[in-house]
């Protein structure tokens, strides 16, 4: 019986003990709920809030500009190139994007964008141009993005030469612009971390576009072959940023989106070093409309950038 009695309060004591453990195992349990909270909402946005604007100004320069003009090639023929645009920084005022022009995101990433560029002669005049950059991290951004134009010449006749070209892209770009790593070093909350970041994030910015450019050249024979060009071109681009930052305990995984037409243009030259090898270089010039608080009209803040164009003609 005395035996009886031992286990009783034994297993009673255990059940006080289990009964006390419920509200400390419930409060943990809330603090792992709250801990993979996770918003995922998607805005569409006027093309000329500041966030539009940064994702226009990175896209637009990317757009596969023909730095050349459209020419007869035979059946067959191949054409490798190497692209290399100088990338403009941007100023503190023009980093102020997230938030409708409140937050200062991280976008002076890669000083440079280059990408290779295959061109092939089709029957009819036409030639395709494929270009493609891997997914390889550099400048703490990892691309990844197709590119690809269908052009032909209009007309040639003497030293004169004009063209049209159809030019398209997908892809994105991966990078921390919302939470970089120099912030995250901050606590969340201070005044150098005042969004929350607790961790470098992982974004994603779609980078699509379509565009139809008219271009034309007169080639100098006096100058050793050497021609100038002018193009113009009409882009839409249809570009969004996914985010991937956790700050505050909170998973923000939102997404804003928009989609834009815009204009642009470009002139330079094009110089033979010899019969197989090219050098192209150009200005590139695209308005692009953005809002910034307080103002309330749109103002034309611009890319404006030079690129040139290596080719080798392989066959």
């Amino acid at each position: 019986m005395k035996s009886s009695s031992i286990t009783f309060y034994l297993w009673l004591s255990h059940c006080r003990c289990l009964i006390c453990l419920i509200p400390i195992l419930f409060t943990l349990a809330c603090n792992q709920v709250l801990a993979q909270i996770v918003i995922s909402d998607t805005e569409f946005l006027d093309s000329d809030r500041p966030e539009a604007w940064a994702m226009n100004y990175f896209t637009s320069v990317t757009l596969l500009s023909g730095l050349s003009v459209p020419h007869s090639r035979a059946v067959g023929s191949i054409e490798l190139g190497a692209e290399l645009d100088w990338v403009p920084q941007l100023s503190r005022a023009q980093r102020q994007v997230g938030f409708n022009g409140v937050k200062e995101e991280d976008l002076n990433k890669a000083p440079i964008f280059g990408r290779p560029r295959f061109t092939f002669g089709l029957p009819g005049r036409f030639a395709l141009t494929l270009s493609y950059v891997p997914p390889i991290r550099i400048f703490g951004v990892k691309p990844n993005l197709l590119a690809f134009a269908l052009e032909r010449p209009l007309y040639e006749r003497d030293r004169w030469i004009i063209g049209l070209r159809l030019y398209g892209q997908v892809g994105h770009v991966e990078g921390a612009f919302t939470c970089s790593g120099d912030v995250v070093e901050f606590p969340p909350g201070s005044a150098e971390n005042l969004f929350g970041c607790e961790q470098k994030s992982a974004d994603k910015a779609r980078q699509r576009y379509a565009g139809i450019e008219l271009s034309g050249a007169y080639r100098i024979e006096q100058l050793r072959g050497l021609t100038p060009y002018i193009a113009i071109a009409g882009n839409f681009l249809d570009t969004q940023v996914r985010v991937n930052a956790q700050t505050f305990g909170v998973l923000n995984r939102n997404r804003i989106q928009a989609e834009t037409w815009t204009f642009s243009a470009s002139a330079g030259v094009i110089y033979p070093l010899t019969n197989k090898i090219k050098l192209s270089v150009g200005m590139f010039y695209s308005p692009l409309g953005v809002i910034r608080p307080p103002a309330t009209s749109s103002q034309n803040d611009p890319l404006i950038n030079v690129r040139a164009l290596l080719t080798y003609q392989l066959k």
